[in-house]
């Protein structure tokens, strides 16, 4: 019997393991790379052609999904790698579905800028906290998505499938993105105010951390 047994002290709390950028929650998010350059090889002028391109989305959709459930589900730290490579990854798939309907399909650009709105003003934003250390002194910028967030993604998909399959409920579809995300960019602020207020009534010693 060991010394702790003896004096009756409870055993160390486990960490959560570790969120390595090989774990397979970051590695479902990854995926979404090739999966954007599948999207564009598949996109064609045909019926066919539009529904692979959609079971190309819906595989993305789907990891995104899984990501996150698999992380929650093995207790992986949210705060970590997946915090940022997630919404990255989104992006990058985003941007180029975007790319193969502009260039292969002539969707207006207006139309593109509409449904990716959020993206659009959150990514000079985000440079400009990266930038100003004075910035981030009293504002901490959370990259986990929030139900806002995948509300916004979701309208998001369902506009550029209508536009993949050519149906009219592209527009309203689109619009629909355009507001949702601006509430949910709105909500990344506040989240960011009230994340540096709380790191300001800290002491000193916990901010080091």
């Amino acid at each position: 019997m060991t010394r702790r047994a003896l004096v009756g002290c409870p055993p160390p709390v486990s960490a959560p393991p570790p969120n390595k950028i090989t774990s397979l929650p970051n590695l479902l998010s990854l995926s979404r790379l090739p999966l954007g350059g599948l999207f564009w090889v598949t996109l064609g002028p045909t019926t066919t052609h539009a529904a692979i391109s959609l079971g190309v989305m819906a595989l993305a959709a789907g990891t995104d999904v899984l990501d996150g459930t698999i992380a929650r589900r093995r207790g992986v730290s949210t705060a970590g790698v997946g915090s940022w490579l997630d919404p990255i990854c989104d992006k990058l798939f985003v941007g180029a579905v975007l790319a193969a309907l502009y260039f292969k399909r002539e969707v207006p650009l207006w139309l593109l800028a509409v449904i990716v709105a959020r993206e659009l003003i959150q990514l000079p934003m985000v440079v400009v906290y990266r930038v100003f250390p004075t910035l981030r002194h009293w504002l901490r910028y959370d990259f986990r998505a929030s139900h806002l967030g995948k509300a916004a993604t979701i309208i998001q998909f369902l506009a550029i499938g209508s536009l993949v399959m050519g149906w009219p409920a592209a527009y309203p579809l689109a619009w629909g993105a355009f507001g949702v995300g601006l509430v949910a960019l709105a909500d990344y602020v506040r989240r960011a105010v009230a994340i540096g207020k709380r790191r300001l009534h800290q002491p000193e010693e916990v901010k080091r951390t």
